[in-house]
């Protein structure tokens, strides 16, 4: 089996190195953060190297590499954190659940990040470094760009264009032939009905909590 050191050790690295470790052909050796950042030597078992000097300790030739960040700076953290990895001469992993619903011939590119139950129907185009968290449906036709990351629940219907750096968050639907361009916000439980210029930011209409008590609720 193929080795593989995750760069993170909170939430999302150990959901990475959950996922790494019972669904792909990986065995994961280790953790790296920044030197900064590196409070403990172990995380579920394994050691955490600094990222500083982590060829000395797992070489590019032992190890591929995973960049298990979430859409801090709008992505940029992990596109940056990404081409460091590569500027050391390490190759990023990718992943893509069994019990994710994938078509032939779908390419999956560097240090995607692709959960169960994500439907991804026939003429999809991902970039790079992009996230799709568990459970979303993305239409026949669409495509995605680079360091993109799509929270649960999203449905981005067909032929849809999403630009690079951009975050959807749950629940949020885009029309079909829509285009999204880059950096752009569709926040959670946000209608996307017409197409979206470079940084746009939706926000998603939020409930009003009711001026009635829980206790006063007849016939619940």
């Amino acid at each position: 089996m193929k080795r593989l050191v995750i760069f993170g050790t909170g939430q999302i690295g150990q959901v990475a190195h959950y996922y790494f470790s019972k669904d792909s052909d990986y065995t994961v050796a280790g953790f790296t953060v920044d030197a900064d950042y590196l409070t403990e030597d172990t995380v579920q078992g394994l050691p955490v190297f600094p990222f500083e000097t982590l060829d000395e300790h797992l070489s590019p030739d032992d190890a591929d590499i995973f960049i298990a960040m979430g859409y801090g700076g709008l992505n940029q953290q992990r596109r940056a954190k990404l081409a460091e990895a590569r500027a050391k001469g390490y190759r990023a992993a990718r992943y893509i659940s069994t019990k994710a619903s994938v078509w032939d011939g779908f390419e999956a590119r560097d240090n995607l990040f692709l959960l169960e139950n994500n439907v991804v129907q026939p003429g999809v185009t991902i970039g790079e470094n992009t996230t799709l968290w568990s459970g979303n449906h993305i239409g026949h036709h669409a495509t995605i760009g680079a360091n993109v990351f799509i929270a649960s629940h999203a449905v981005v219907s067909g032929a849809v264009t999403i630009g690079d750096n951009c975050f959807i968050g749950v629940n949020a639907t885009i029309a079909d032939n829509l285009a999204i361009g880059d950096d752009c916000v569709v926040g959670a439980g946000a209608l996307i009905l017409a197409d979206a210029p470079d940084k746009s930011v939706y926000s998603g209409a939020a409930s009003e909590k009711s001026k009635v008590p829980s206790n006063r609720l007849r016939g619940l």
